[in-house]
């Protein structure tokens, strides 16, 4: 029984819809099938929406809504509730009878969809509203500065002591696939061979089992071959049950480039990110890329919150061979006039999060015996926490792992601390944790 949606009238809101589309993924299409959509429906629905799921799951979600309003909303209600439990998502299905996707009202209009945060009673917050540039501006919202904006001043409900927990991205049937590139061999510039350096790809490959990714390794690509193994991966390889996908590319960097092993570039947005991060797979994207962004050594700097290291350091064998490369940065200003956004609509390279081995113009370390600093921080940061945090928070305890390692190299005939800074440029709209429907 249903006791959240006994009212009279029980409406599925656009709203509604769309939060419930934001935790749907790969079963969507079942769904539509099971709430008595003909299945050229369904798929006119994702054909129309190629590289945006959860447009594509509102739009299957109203067009079965529109369909069956002469049931009653009760009627609806409990044949959506039937249907998640049919493709597993019992989860949502509980949410549904809850209410947490149902709004009440009379006369047909939805009820406009508020947030829970934690203010002051007296504290007056600003949320944006799009409206045309040259319409008035919302009764209630002053103008601001900016072209076609206008600012609702809201003042939230006294008493909300209790924050909205933060969205997560939904659970595949899988973890995900994994696609590991190694280049250790470079036949042009044997002096530039990066010894050792299979430990990375195996420990990587392991522990991403682990945790349940179904990993490919590719070691020695030449530039021809490292564009093609990602074509093939994005095109040829099933994401459809997947919560993520991961991309870890392991060689010699030369400024926005990833270099094969006829020393030709690859290039990193050009060649790696777009292809995958604009490409009609609709889970997030994860990526580790172990390589140099420059030619400087960081030597470090003294913080407050750091002691100096005493007189006799601890004697280690540090056989560190490192790469050169060059960084370059061209950066425009960019002004944009926003109009009418759909809830849908989403940016079209958000869902990514990318895990650089360094900051932009250093180089990266790496150890003949023991690996990179990047990828053996990262094996062993998602062997202990892995299955348990979510992608942001696994990536800040690499970056603190990677910045407390000391590497001792001889510079000039002297031997010097070398530090490192790992960078991650985050995207995701949601948490993502390396998990899979059980």
């Amino acid at each position: 029984m249903m006791a959240s949606v006994s009212s009279e009238v029980a409406m599925l809101s656009d709203v509604c819809l769309t939060r419930l589309a934001d935790e749907l993924g790969s079963e969507s299409r079942s769904l539509g099938i099971y709430l008595g959509l003909p299945k050229v429906k369904v798929d006119l629905c994702f054909n129309n929406n190629p590289y945006n799921m959860e447009a594509a799951i509102v739009d299957m979600l109203t067009k079965w809504r529109n369909r069956t309003t002469d049931r009653g909303a009760e009627a609806q209600v409990g044949q959506l509730v039937q249907a998640l439990r049919d493709i597993g998502r019992v989860d949502l299905a509980e949410k549904v009878m809850d209410g947490d996707f149902l709004v009440r009202g009379g006369g047909g209009t939805p009820v406009q969809e508020t947030m829970n945060m934690d203010f002051e009673e007296s504290e007056n917050i600003s949320y944006p509203v799009q409206a045309e540039t040259d319409a008035a501006p919302p009764e209630g919202s002053r103008n601001t500065p900016y072209h076609g904006i206008h600012v609702q001043e809201t003042t939230p409900a006294a008493g909300n002591s209790l924050r909205a927990p933060l969205p997560t991205y939904p659970l595949g049937r899988m973890v995900g696939r994994a696609l590991i590139i190694n280049n250790i061999d470079f036949p042009a510039k044997r002096h530039e061979n990066r010894r050792g350096m299979e430990k990375d790809s195996n420990d990587l490959e392991q522990v991403l089992k682990m945790l349940g990714f179904k990993v490919t390794t590719k070691l020695n690509l030449n530039s021809r071959e490292m564009k093609k193994a990602i074509r093939k991966f994005v095109e040829t390889k099933d994401h459809s049950h997947s919560t993520c996908l991961l991309v870890s590319v392991m060689t010699h960097g030369s400024g926005p480039d990833a270099m094969g092993t006829d020393w030709q570039g690859v290039g990193l947005q050009q060649d790696i990110f777009s292809p995958i991060i604009r490409s009609n797979i609709s889970c997030p994207k994860i990526f580790i890329m172990q390589m140099c962004r420059g030619g400087e050594l960081d030597f470090g700097q003294w913080r407050t919150d750091a002691s100096r290291p005493s007189d006799d350091p601890e004697d280690e064998d540090s056989d560190l061979s490192l790469s050169d490369g060059e960084m370059d940065d061209d950066d425009d200003d960019l002004q944009v006039d926003w109009v009418e956004v759909e809830h849908s609509l989403q940016p079209t390279d958000s869902d990514s999060i990318i895990l650089f081995a360094c900051a932009e113009g250093r180089k990266a370390l790496r150890h003949s015996l023991e690996g990179s600093v990047l990828i053996q921080s990262v094996v062993n940061v998602f062997h202990e926490h892995g299955q348990q945090e979510d992608i942001e928070t696994l990536f800040t305890r690499v970056r603190h792992a990677v910045a407390n390692t000391d590497a001792r190299i001889d510079v000039d005939g002297s031997l010097r601390v070398v530090k490192q800074a790992a960078e991650t440029r985050v995207f995701l709209r949601k948490k993502l944790f390396l998990q899979c429907q059980h």
